[in-house]
């Protein structure tokens, strides 16, 4: 199965991975839209696009404004540990997605991308440690088609607090709806046990 080298690499950040992956499938996105993945990070949404058969632009600002501990992996537990905590590209080549991903820094409160640009964009774990996150989902919807996507993923409730209880540290708990309040969208949420996958659209 496609998913299980990916969740042996990413470990915590895989264990809803086939929720993920059935949701981006019910997007019935086609496989020649242009999609951009906001937040680069270690890889895990750019990889999981690509062994969707898509060709992703992936990008974070060349500074990290705010920067999270997720906590201490187990390095004695999974030989793939270094690999996703320190290279997204080696990540990509182990899974035989690298040439499918390019990369570019950007920063999402003022992409330089063109009015109606993609047809997918997608932010996991991201939009948390943006600074100015109602400029920012209004900046995809600037950028995206007018029949496009914008997913957003976040940590559940649920998570934070399991999060919380194992690490000592608590991160934001993040819903799109409170920063966007326009009538032309719609957001569809879907819940897992630890992540909450939000589709935004168009109307």
């Amino acid at each position: 199965m496609k998913l299980t080298k990916y969740k042996k690499i990413f470990r915590e950040f895989a264990e809803d991975a086939e929720f993920i992956d059935e949701n981006i499938k019910q997007l019935n996105l086609d496989k020649e839209s242009k999609i951009l993945d906001v937040g680069t990070g270690m890889g895990a949404m750019s990889t999981l696009l690509a062994l969707n058969g898509f060709s992703v632009l992936t990008g974070e600002p060349k500074e990290d404004p705010e920067k999270h501990n997720h906590g201490e992996l187990d390095h004695h537990h999974n030989e793939y540990d270094h690999i996703a905590w320190n290279s997204w590209e080696k990540s990509a080549q182990i899974l035989g997605v690298r040439d499918l991903i390019k990369f570019q820094h950007f920063n999402i409160q003022e992409l330089p991308f063109k009015d109606f640009s993609f047809d997918g964009i997608f932010l996991y774990d991201a939009l948390q440690h943006i600074q100015d996150r109602t400029l920012a989902l209004s900046e995809c919807l600037r950028v995206l088609n007018k029949k496009g996507v914008v997913v957003v993923i976040e940590w559940s409730k649920q998570q934070i607090e399991k999060d919380y209880k194992k690490y000592g540290f608590r991160i934001d708990f993040i819903d799109p709806q409170s920063y966007l309040d326009r009538e032309d969208i719609s957001i569809h949420i879907s819940q897992a046990d630890t992540i909450n996958f939000y589709t935004i659209r168009k109307k």
